[in-house]
């Protein structure tokens, strides 16, 4: 169920990357001007209603005018199937800014789920920067370690006494470096679980 949730939220933000990168409309769908449809789709999609006014200015360009009017009533058609508590929720898991499409009657709803699913994102991006945080401290930790053995086989073999000395400094300063990051290692541990734990809360909310 997460990952098939997961799925589905990397889609939406796909979707959305596209609608506001790509060209807008064709020449074609210009000349053919169903626009109720063309705002149903858009509705649909959760666009923003300027979305229309890229349509104007592609289509003018073309030599013809956009209508807004049938634009509008096939938008406002759309956003009943886009404003409910499931879109709501996967928009706000995705992490993105509220989407003020939703007014009015259709807008509780989508709010509620939107709410919910920003609950899961903050609470999921929590785990996952501590995780990340964790790791960068168990990386250095095994750095440092790999560091100090090679230092020691040179110090083996080193006979200059101003060399051993920097090595052994060196040494010095990267175990009270390891001692600090074993601290850091253990606070985000602790952190780490406690965000864990709240994140399993937030799975199992209905």
């Amino acid at each position: 169920m997460h990952l098939i949730r997961t799925l589905r939220t990397l889609i939406m933000v796909t979707l959305a990357i596209l609608l506001c990168s790509c060209s807008s409309i064709s020449r074609e769908e210009c000349e053919i001007g169903d626009w109720y449809s063309i705002g149903v789709n858009d509705g649909k999609s959760g666009a923003d209603m300027k979305q229309f006014n890229k349509y104007q200015k592609e289509c003018a360009a073309h030599g013809v005018r956009a209508d807004f009017s049938p634009y509008q009533q096939g938008y406002q058609q759309g956003l009943v199937f886009y404003c409910d508590f499931a879109h709501g929720e996967e928009h706000g898991r995705s992490g993105a800014s509220y989407n003020t499409a939703c007014s009015g009657n259709l807008e509780m709803q989508f709010r509620l789920g939107y709410q919910k699913g920003k609950r899961w994102h903050q609470a999921k991006s929590a785990v996952d920067n501590l995780r990340f945080e964790l790791d960068q401290r168990y990386r250095q930790i095994q750095q440092n370690r790999d560091q100090i053995y090679a230092n020691n086989q040179r110090l083996v073999q080193e006979q200059n006494a101003d060399a051993r000395a920097a090595l052994l400094y060196r040494n010095d300063h990267l175990s009270a470096e390891m001692d600090q990051l074993n601290t850091e290692a253990g606070r985000l541990q602790v952190q780490l679980y406690q965000a864990e734990q709240a994140f399993a809360q937030v799975e199992q909310q209905p």
